[in-house]
């Protein structure tokens, strides 16, 4: 298991991971290289939720994301995401994550959510948490990053439409 410093946040385990999506340097830490390493970092570290007070619904990430693949105004998208159900030494919790990085010329803006289960119920999908997102754009020199944060009572009627929407229209971005 990798070492997380007691300083090191869940927005820089999220930065970095968008980070090396994008193939830029991380700041932070040594780049993971698998998604179990990301996923056994973040269960080691306290999850604030204090400060989870817009729904997903609100968030602007999440639309932003929807709007640009709607608008299919990028020269290339590369997706990837964790859906692993469970590690095997986790069962009463549970987190995914997802990325979308867009390209047009040398503009590069990656999107990375973090959606966190702290208590499953008998039905996971009926469960409630937090997502936490993330925005690095980078152009030219510059570099931004952006954080947004989100909670949700039940994840199937609140959050699952998006990742099926998301990945319907990305779909439909490889099949031009």
């Amino acid at each position: 298991m990798p070492y997380v410093p007691k300083k090191l946040t869940v927005e820089d385990i999220i930065s970095d991971e968008l980070k090396r999506e994008m193939n830029m340097d991380t700041d932070t830490f040594a780049v993971i290289d698998d998604w179990d390493s990301v996923m056994n970092s973040v269960y080691q570290m306290p999850i604030e939720y204090a400060g989870y007070t817009k729904i997903v619904g609100e968030m602007k990430l999440l639309r932003e994301m929807v709007d640009t693949l709607e608008e299919e105004g990028f020269d290339s998208v590369k997706r990837s995401e964790s859906r692993k159900k469970q590690l095997a030494q986790f069962t009463k919790t549970l987190s995914m994550y997802y990325n979308v990085v867009f390209t047009k010329g040398k503009r590069k803006v990656g999107y990375g959510a973090l959606i966190h289960f702290p208590k499953l119920k008998a039905d996971p999908d009926r469960s409630g948490g937090i997502v936490l997102a993330a925005k690095i754009i980078i152009d030219g020199g510059k570099r931004s990053t952006t954080f947004e944060r989100g909670k949700f009572d039940d994840f199937l009627v609140e959050v699952k439409p998006f990742i099926n929407l998301l990945g319907d229209l990305y779909r439909k971005t490889r099949k031009m």
